[in-house]
């Protein structure tokens, strides 16, 4: 299994675990974000409705305010370097054809130039109500240092502007099995 690097990984994970099942997936019905106040602000969650477009659905306070704006209803591909899309669109895609988890270490590079590290872990819900699947992802900044984890604090940015997303380079993605096996499917 994986070992989380922030509590709020560990939390989320958690959470999902709990979540009533339709076979080996929660349900949207079940997921029910007041429920996990404490980790919304650095949440996501994806609909995945074709190879190009990967829409917002919902998208945490912290999240938002690093990515520039309110993002909900967008596209998540137009966030990803060109030569980066269809991987970071098939890795994504993989997490719904065969069930399974994803845990990500992610360097963001913000306008200042400072480089925030950040732990993504999604995990997919079935969508009974026949939409689009659904991936939920907590996202949280981390030290580089294992074992030395960051508080946020943005106030340490005179200029909004310097918090902002510059780009996203994946360090390391690794699927974790939920009852499925894991894809095949490789950067």
């Amino acid at each position: 299994m994986i070992e989380f690097r922030h509590s709020k990984s560990q939390a989320f994970y958690d959470y999902w675990c709990n979540l009533p099942r339709v076979g080996i997936l929660p349900d949207k019905s079940s997921f029910k974000p007041e429920e996990i106040p404490s980790l919304l602000s650095t949440m996501l969650v994806y609909e995945l409705i074709s190879s190009d477009f990967i829409r917002i659905r919902l998208i945490g306070s912290t999240v938002e305010e690093r990515f520039g704006g309110s993002r909900t209803g967008t596209n998540y591909l137009d966030m990803v370097e060109e030569h980066r899309k269809p991987s970071a669109s098939a890795a994504l895609w993989s997490q719904v054809e065969k069930p399974c988890g994803m845990h990500v270490l992610l360097e963001q590079e913000l306008m200042s130039g400072r480089i925030a590290y950040i732990e993504a872990v999604g995990l997919p819900i079935s969508n009974t109500e026949g939409g689009h699947p659904l991936i939920l992802f907590q996202n949280n900044e981390i030290s580089r240092d294992r074992d030395d984890l960051l508080l946020e604090n943005w106030d340490q940015f005179d200029d909004k502007e310097d918090r902002l997303l510059k780009c996203i380079r994946v360090s390391e993605r690794r699927f974790f099995d939920l009852g499925a096996g894991i894809p095949d499917f490789r950067d």
